[in-house]
């Protein structure tokens, strides 16, 4: 039987992403998108009642936006 080495709480921490444009997968209003090897999750303003819709996040001046691709 394995030994509980510590327990932690995993609380979101709020965060930025640099302005540039970034491709994503949103389901309900929620886009996941990687960047330097750490999974980000956006929520939206706007959602859909499916998951692994594929879309382009663009961050410029610190302000997101997203545009849905051909799903």
């Amino acid at each position: 039987m394995g030994k509980i080495k510590e327990i932690k709480i995993k609380v979101p921490t709020i965060t930025s992403l640099p302005d540039g444009v970034y491709s994503g997968i949103l389901g309900g209003y929620c886009i996941e998108l990687t960047f330097q090897d750490k999974v980000y999750e956006l929520t939206t303003d706007e959602g859909v009642r499916s998951i692994g819709y594929k879309v382009v996040v663009t961050i410029k001046d610190g302000v997101g936006t997203f545009e849905t691709l051909k799903n």
